[in-house]
């Protein structure tokens, strides 16, 4: 560890074990808070609270579930490609005004949600909103805190992330209280409001890239992970890997894949799990799915939602004491068990069960890609590495929209769409599984080659 960051962290009152001294309260909280507050507000009204709008929208513009979910796709879709450019900016421009620009779009794009007439007008405000809300939301809040953070960054990440179960929780019935009052155009100027006055004021006022810019330290920076409360089994990467390396190895890609199709079970469970519990109307004609009332989903969303908040900070800490092997392995049996449940939508069990455990298995596409990037490959490049993560991740989730709402056009059944989501959830498993070694034989590798070392937030040393 350079004397600069050693300097950084005596000057912080930080200690290298990570602890809080005593009466001061490490800054890098008020970072993790601001992103809670980002997830909770923005990522929640694009994400979380869409499938709300879903029958509303498709009965009033006269469209099909395909064509509502290729507007959802879409906004996946320029995301996957704004998620390459927003894990470079995070690296190079500061978090506040990135932060503040996205809270500022998220809003603009609600107000336009609540004026459309036509379904080319709600794909281009999906655009918008994938271009720099879907993208710039969670891949900014996962990479700005884990720059802050060397112990418990996977709780630290799943914390923020979890703001998106925090905000479902809330503004679900909040916006299904008031489509059902007031209309769903109403309801998009409501989360317009919430977004800015919730989001806004924290982000401009706390919000810093790395802990360096406020003369500190990362939280825990020269201690070991497996010290203290962070005993995992991974052995942390200290020596430089990056985004040259790592576009060459196959362990990486294997790693990719794994989260394209987290992406795809994503994609289809959150687009269509309310409809799968109510009813669909296709051309003037009503299609019963579970068979469920409005309000009935609209509560047990709520609750999936409320899960989700326990859930990713469990599976943060779970990476954090068990390691990537465990947290992966209950990943994929969450997510395998949720399909299968899925299926069983007229009954009372089968969704709220597929809820249940949903509910953990969601949480591999949001706390998962900057925990595993970070403990498999280091900080090198990290904001660029984990934004191509989750391009991918974000590609997959449009293939599991677009796929979806195609599927259960032409069978009017979703059943088809949960055998999908079942088939991804296992290659998923399979194939994050398999770049674990793949990755610890690259580290070994790029340590005898003589690669540099790097400091505490992810820049090489210079050689002694």
């Amino acid at each position: 560890m350079t004397d600069e960051i050693k300097a950084g962290a005596a000057a912080s009152g930080q200690g290298f074990a990570g602890a809080r001294p005593a009466g001061r309260f490490f800054y890098g909280w008020w970072v993790v808070i601001g992103g809670l507050l980002i997830m909770a507000t923005c990522y929640t009204a694009f994400v979380n609270c869409i499938p709300l709008f879903q029958t509303h929208i498709v009965r009033d513009l006269d469209i099909t579930v395909g064509q509502f979910n290729t507007g959802v796709s879409l906004c996946t879709v320029v995301a996957v490609f704004a998620s390459l450019v927003i894990g470079r900016l995070t690296d190079r421009y500061p978090a506040r005004a990135l932060g503040a620009f996205t809270i500022a779009t998220s809003a603009v794009a609600l107000v336009g949600l609540s004026m459309i007439q036509a379904v080319w007008q709600l794909y281009v405000l999906c655009i918008v909103a994938g271009m720099v809300v879907v993208a710039g939301t969670r891949l900014l809040v996962s990479v700005v805190i884990s720059n802050w953070f060397t112990l418990k960054r996977g709780l630290a990440v799943s914390i923020a992330l979890s703001g998106s179960g925090v905000g479902g929780v809330l503004l679900s019935p909040v916006t299904s209280a008031v489509i059902a009052s007031y209309g769903w155009r109403v309801a998009f100027l409501v989360l317009a409001a919430i977004c800015l006055v919730a989001a806004l004021p924290v982000t401009l006022a706390a919000f810093a890239t790395r802990p360096s810019d406020k003369g500190l330290a990362p939280y825990g920076a020269g201690c070991s992970e497996q010290t203290k409360a962070d005993r995992s089994p991974d052995a942390p990467v200290t020596v430089s890997v990056g985004w040259a390396v790592l576009r060459k190895n196959a362990g990486f890609w294997a790693l990719v894949f794994g989260f394209v199709m987290m992406g795809v079970a994503n994609g289809a469970f959150i687009t269509n799990a309310v409809a799968n519990m109510t009813s669909v109307t296709v051309n003037g004609t009503e299609v019963v799915t579970g068979g469920h009332s409005v309000m009935w989903a609209g509560a047990v969303w709520s609750f999936y939602l409320g899960l989700v908040i326990a859930a990713k900070v469990s599976l943060g800490a779970i990476y954090d004491r068990f390691g990537l092997k465990v947290g992966t392995t209950l990943g994929t049996i969450a997510s395998v068990a949720a399909a299968v449940f899925l299926c069983f939508a007229a009954t009372d069990w089968g969704p709220i069960l597929a809820c249940v455990f949903f509910a953990f298995a969601t949480c591999m596409g949001t706390v998962a890609p900057p925990v595993v990037v970070a403990k498999q490959y280091g900080k090198k490049d990290f904001g660029t590495v984990t934004g191509i993560v989750t391009a991918f991740e974000l590609f997959g989730a449009a293939i599991g929209s677009v796929v979806s709402g195609l599927l259960f056009d032409a069978y009017l059944s979703f059943t088809p769409v949960w055998i999908m989501m079942g088939v991804a959830s296992v290659l998923m498993g399979v194939t994050l599984l398999a770049s674990i070694p793949a990755a610890r034989k690259l580290v070994v590798r790029r340590r005898a080659e003589g690669a540099p070392e790097l400091d505490a937030e992810g820049f090489e040393m210079p050689a002694a």
